[in-house]
């Protein structure tokens, strides 16, 4: 508690001087440095008056690198652990600000309120965070950011509805998903977005809530727009709007390509292949998820060729109209799999890559055993089919 009590002030002196921010800064990319080089919080080295916040620090330091990818402004962001985990890439939170415009926006449970600032591009925002350090941190991404339409509040739900409630706000809530493995639902959440929107009322005039990407369908009890989005070929969320807000039953959004698909959900089963044709082709995972594959490739032109619970593999004489919302693979050869090794032979590819499910433990030893180390061809992919193998190059797209 002390070590809370601490830290508060300690962020609270930052947002008032812009002086020691700036010095602050500077020793967070200093202990940066050091965490690069393999230091831990037993060993940094740090500014005796830092001292008191070393831990705080540390955990800045940690979270900036977790972070780099995420944030253009990594080097200036204040992000804690917890939140470098779970914020929302800045590339994501900017494809919803510009989604959703103009409007007054509520987000409740913000964190580091790195959502929060991207929405402020676009639309006024209250950012409610009842964690008084990571609403401060938020006010000092705020300030990072140099975000003008935002304004953030240390409390909870209740602080917001006991205050003078705007009507025709746009609730945005991405809760917190409670560890188990217990079926995800509404009430596994924290806090409960269902419970939230009936508190507030006839205030709401829309909502977006980020759920697990895993989320089952048939368990969100609100209607709207399911959207899922990938980024870099990666399902990373899936969100719920409101009907006001809605564009259509169900999309994939595919990020860096911003590539958008809208539709229903897929009705006609591919007609499984038993051998390959000239190419293979990894719909986006955001196109399964949404179930929207049918949309993008018309099961007339692709055939399946395998599936599992992690890909979708299918296979076409034809390249898809778009190959930006794929992994594309031209076919090179086929075998059994005890005898693979001969055709990696004639291909001499520099690395093998199996697209399949192959034990962690035993992937390294798996894949080396197909090589040999003098070869330096280009990757090759696996791809199995019952006993067989289909041995693939891949294609450059976006996704790749």
């Amino acid at each position: 508690m002390l070590m809370d009590e601490v830290a508060l002030d300690f962020t609270n002196q930052l947002l008032k001087d812009d002086a020691k921010l700036r010095n602050a800064n500077r020793e967070v990319n200093n202990l940066v440095d050091q965490v690069r080089n393999g230091y831990s919080i037993k060993n940094v080295h740090i500014d005796s008056k830092y001292n008191a916040v070393k831990e705080l620090l540390f955990s800045v330091a940690r979270s900036r690198i977790r972070a780099e990818d995420k944030f253009s402004l990594s080097q200036s962001i204040w992000l804690d652990e917890y939140s470098a985990s779970y914020s929302t890439p800045e590339i994501i939170g900017r494809y919803r600000s510009a989604r959703v415009k103009s409007k007054d926006i509520i987000d409740f449970g913000a964190g580091a309120c790195m959502q929060a600032l991207m929405f402020s591009e676009h639309n006024d925002v209250t950012a409610i965070e009842e964690n008084a350090i990571r609403a401060n941190l938020g006010r000092l991404n705020a300030k990072a950011y140099d975000a003008r339409s935002l304004n953030i509040l240390t409390g909870d739900v209740e602080t917001y509805i006991s205050g003078a409630i705007h009507d025709e706000i746009i609730a945005f809530m991405d809760p917190l998903r409670l560890s188990g493995r217990e079926e995800k639902t509404f009430e596994t959440l924290r806090p409960n977005p269902q419970l939230i929107l009936e508190a507030l009322g006839e205030k709401v005039s829309g909502y977006i809530i980020d759920l697990p990407p895993l989320f089952p369908e048939k368990n969100v009890t609100l209607e709207g727009e399911r959207e899922y989005i990938s980024l870099n070929g990666k399902i990373n969320r899936f969100t719920l709007y409101s009907k006001k807000l809605m564009k259509c039953e169900r999309s994939a959004v595919l990020l860096p390509a911003y590539k958008r698909i809208e539709g229903t959900r897929d009705m006609e089963s591919y007609e499984h292949a038993e051998r390959s044709s000239r190419f293979l082709v990894m719909p986006d995972p955001a196109l399964i998820y949404a179930e929207l594959v049918n949309t993008a490739f018309d099961p007339a032109d692709f055939r399946e060729f395998a599936r599992d619970n992690r890909r979708l593999v299918l296979t076409s004489d034809i390249v898809p109209k778009d190959p930006h919302i794929c992994e594309l693979f031209e076919v090179l050869g086929s075998s059994k799999e005890d005898d693979i090794r001969n055709e990696l032979e004639r291909l001499k590819p520099g690395k093998v890559i199996p697209r399949f499910s192959v034990d962690p433990e035993t992937y390294y030893d798996f894949t080396m055993s197909f090589i040999d180390p003098l070869w330096v061809g280009e990757s090759i992919y696996l791809f199995r089919n019952g006993d067989g193998i289909v041995l693939a190059k891949k294609i450059k797209t976006s996704l790749n």
